[in-house]
């Protein structure tokens, strides 16, 4: 997916991978591009069915946002993302914002601080290398764990 230049196109392929990756957690709902009041949610995951484990940390579904840019993420993107989340469902545990640059950290509150600081519903980044454990791992089960509250 590097070599895409368009970002757009970049960025929807890349919210069909990661959605094949959540797809691969047992009896769980994955859609792409799911339309909300506040905008669009890359990946919405419903776990109704899901294993106990899964439901316990992330409730009846989790929401993920996916950018794919060249600088690292901001803190008006995980406003935006957690606000938009907070609308969607009430039912939501924990949401992922997904970013292949990382997130700024900067010594007041850079995104990687405000990340931390979201609750109602918590909010978890990975980066770059927690896509990669997904790939290697095949499936986002580990890394879940791991944030496991």
């Amino acid at each position: 997916m590097e070599a895409i230049d368009n970002s757009a196109t970049r960025g929807r392929y890349f919210d069909y991978f990661i959605g094949l990756l959540f797809n691969q957690l047992p009896d769980v709902d994955v859609v792409i591009g799911r339309e909300v009041a506040t905008g669009e949610i890359d990946v919405f995951v419903a776990c109704l069915d899901a294993p106990d484990w899964l439901h316990r940390l992330v409730g009846d579904a989790t929401l993920l946002e996916n950018k794919w840019r060249e600088k690292p993420i901001r803190t008006d993107d995980i406003s935006v993302f957690h606000d938009k989340v907070s609308m969607a469902t009430a039912s939501c545990k924990v949401c992922y914002f997904v970013s292949m640059s990382g997130f700024t950290s900067e010594r007041n509150m850079g995104a990687a601080q405000l990340i931390q600081s979201k609750s109602n519903p918590k909010m978890v980044g990975w980066e770059r290398e927690d896509v990669e454990v997904m790939i290697r791992e095949g499936s986002p089960e580990r890394l879940l764990r791991s944030h496991v509250m």
